[in-house]
């Protein structure tokens, strides 16, 4: 007798004849040596390279330097001046208008490995007794926006040195002080330890209100060493807290008579050879 199939029976029949043939696919495609794989690799951002040197004479631009820590409170500003002044053309200047309060502005570049050296030309607009300015090295970012919604997306540690303008009754001099920052309060003022304490520069001929040129070197052996207008200057320290390469920047410090005008000319961080 012969068999009749209905609608739904050639339906069943047709599915089980496909399963069929995909097992038998299935199973030559393992087989075969030309068998296709597919391999999930796991997503891999490109690492942030150290740079080797970074050198800036603020002639046509200050970009892309940025504020990224400030004391709150306080009111500052970051400028550029493409004048002249004393034969130094084109100037970063960092204000802070507020009385003992401060401000750092970087670049958010990468600095290098040690050894290395930061050379800068500055000086105070205007210097009142303890303002001050410098430089800082060191210092972390999580590659997050900076400064971040309470500021802590980077600098929250560094180096500072700082160099400090006096006027005691008409005499008027330049000291220097390294610190070690590492962290600060709720009104981001820092929090650390001086590593080379208030040091009078002695330097024959160093104009206190005038450019001067410093540098500072951090050693393959975590040494920290200064000059001023390529004379060298008192006073070292050791510290391998803050050492991987990190960033840097700058910074200004108003004291209690009144607010500063920190000005740079120039910029460089480099290795040491």
């Amino acid at each position: 007798m012969k068999k009749v199939y209905g609608p739904m029976g050639l339906l069943a029949a047709g599915f089980l004849a496909c399963m069929l043939l995909l097992l038998v696919f299935s199973r030559s495609a393992a087989a075969s040596p030309y068998a296709s794989t597919v391999v999930h690799l796991p997503f891999v951002t490109s690492p942030v390279v150290p740079t080797e040197s970074y050198e800036t004479d603020f002639e046509n631009s200050i970009e892309p330097w940025k504020m990224v820590r400030w004391q709150k409170g306080g009111s500052y500003d970051l400028d550029h001046d493409s004048g002249c002044d004393n034969g130094h053309c084109g100037i970063l200047e960092l204000d802070v208008d507020k009385e003992e309060t401060y401000a750092i502005a970087s670049p958010l570049i990468l600095g290098p490995n040690r050894p290395y050296v930061i050379e800068f030309r500055a000086k105070l607009d205007d210097p009142k007794d303890k303002h001050q300015y410098g430089v800082v090295l060191g210092a972390d970012w999580n590659d997050g926006g900076c400064p971040g919604d309470n500021t802590d997306s980077c600098f929250n540690h560094y180096y500072e040195f700082r160099v400090r303008f006096r006027d005691e009754g008409g005499e008027k001099y330049l000291e220097y002080r390294l610190r070690r920052v590492d962290g600060h309060d709720g009104n981001n003022v820092e929090e650390g330890k001086d590593l080379v304490e208030w040091t009078r520069v002695t330097v024959n001929g160093v104009n206190a209100e005038d450019w001067n040129k410093w540098s500072v070197r951090y050693s393959s052996r975590h040494n920290f060493t200064f000059k001023i207008n390529n004379d060298e200057l008192g006073g070292s320290a050791e510290d391998s807290k803050y050492d991987d390469p990190l960033y840097f920047g700058v910074m200004a410090r108003a004291s209690e008579n009144g607010d500063a005008r920190a000005q740079f000319t120039s910029f460089s961080i480099a290795i040491d050879q």
